[in-house]
C-alpha cells in the first residue's frame, strides 16, 4: 500500500514540475512575440481576439505533445531522473519553439505577425499556425523518440528533420489551385481548411519516415530520404486518383474564369481539398512502409 501511495505521489508531483515549466514558458512567450507581452502576461480575453488565443494555445498544444515522449524511469534515482525529465523536456521545447520558429518564416516570408493577428486579426493566418504547431509538435517528438536519449543523434535528427519539413512546405503551390498569399491577405478560411489539410498530411507521412528501426546513423538517414522521395511519388498519385473518384462540380457559370476562382475559394473547396490531402497521405504511408517485400523477388 505505501509503494502504491508513494507512486501517487510521484505521479502528482511530475504533473506539477509539468505546469511550472509550461507557466515559465507563458513569460517565456515574448521572447518570440515581444509584442503579445501585454495579452501574455494579464488575464487573457478570447473574445477580444480568438485569433491571438488560437494562436498562443496552439503553441500549449504543441508543448503538451512534446512532454509526451520524454520518460521518466525512477529506477535511476528520483531527483536525477526529474533532473534527466527536466533537461530533456527542455531540451525539447527550445528545438519545438525554434522548429516552429524557422518554418513559419518560410511560409509566412510576407506577412507579420504583429500586422496579421494583434492588427486585423487574421484567422486564417491563426489557423495555418495552429497547423504548423501541431505538425512540429508531433514530428519533434518522433525525433526525441528515435533519438533514444542520445543528445547528437538528436541534434542530427532534428536538423535533418527541419531540412525534409523546409522543402515540404514549399511543394503545397504546386499541387493546390489556391493561391496561398493573396487568399491569406483576404482572411479566406478556404485556404486555412487546404492548407491545415496538406500541412497535417506531409507531416504525418514525414513522421512515418522517420519511425522505423536504426542502428547506424547515416544508414538510417538515407532510408528516411528513400521513403521520402517515394513518399513524394506515390502522393500524386493518390491526390489524382480521388479527384478522379470524386470529381466536383464548379458551378453553372464555370466558362467564366472568375465565377469558376471564386468557387474555389468557397469554404467548401477549402474542405474537399484538405480532406484529399489527408487521406492522400495516410493512404502513402500504408504504400510506403506497411508493404513487405521480404526475401523473395515480386512475381505477377
Amino acid at each position: 500500500m505505501a509503494e502504491i501511495f508513494d507512486r501517487l505521489v510521484i505521479r502528482i508531483l511530475l504533473a506539477a514540475f509539468v505546469c511550472v515549466m509550461i507557466y515559465l514558458y507563458r513569460y517565456a512567450h515574448v521572447i518570440f512575440y515581444p509584442t503579445v507581452k501585454r495579452q501574455v502576461l494579464k488575464k487573457i480575453n478570447p473574445a477580444e481576439n480568438p485569433a491571438d488565443t488560437l494562436h498562443l494555445f496552439s503553441r500549449l498544444v504543441g508543448i503538451s505533445i512534446i512532454f509526451s515522449s520524454i520518460t521518466f524511469n525512477e529506477s535511476s534515482g528520483f531527483f536525477l531522473s526529474l533532473f534527466h525529465f527536466a533537461v530533456w523536456g527542455t531540451i525539447a521545447i527550445v528545438l519545438y519553439l525554434l522548429s516552429l520558429f524557422i518554418i513559419e518564416s518560410i511560409v509566412f516570408y510576407n506577412f507579420d505577425y504583429t500586422d496579421e493577428i494583434l492588427k486585423r486579426k487574421n484567422m486564417s493566418y491563426a489557423v495555418i499556425s495552429f497547423c504548423h504547431a501541431i505538425v512540429i509538435a508531433y514530428l519533434t517528438r518522433t525525433v526525441m523518440m528515435e533519438a533514444e536519449n542520445s543528445l547528437i543523434i538528436l541534434l542530427v535528427l532534428w536538423l535533418y528533420m527541419l531540412v525534409i519539413v523546409g522543402f515540404s512546405v514549399k511543394y503545397y503551390t504546386f499541387i493546390s489551385k489556391l493561391t496561398f498569399n493573396r487568399l491569406l491577405i483576404q482572411k479566406n478560411l478556404s485556404l486555412c481548411f487546404s492548407y491545415g489539410g496538406f500541412s497535417l498530411g506531409a507531416g504525418f507521412i514525414i513522421a512515418s519516415c522517420f519511425d522505423q528501426e536504426h542502428y547506424d546513423i547515416t544508414v538510417y538517414c538515407i532510408q528516411v530520404l528513400l521513403k521520402t522521395v517515394l513518399s513524394l511519388i506515390i502522393f500524386p498519385l493518390f491526390k489524382k486518383g480521388l479527384v478522379k473518384i470524386f470529381p466536383i462540380r464548379m458551378g453553372e457559370e464555370r466558362v467564366h474564369e472568375g465565377s469558376i476562382e471564386n468557387e474555389m475559394q468557397s469554404l467548401g473547396y477549402g474542405f474537399y481539398e484538405g480532406c484529399l490531402f489527408i487521406s492522400g497521405a495516410i493512404l502513402t504511408t500504408m504504400i510506403v512502409n506497411r508493404i513487405q517485400f521480404g526475401t523473395i523477388y515480386p512475381f505477377f
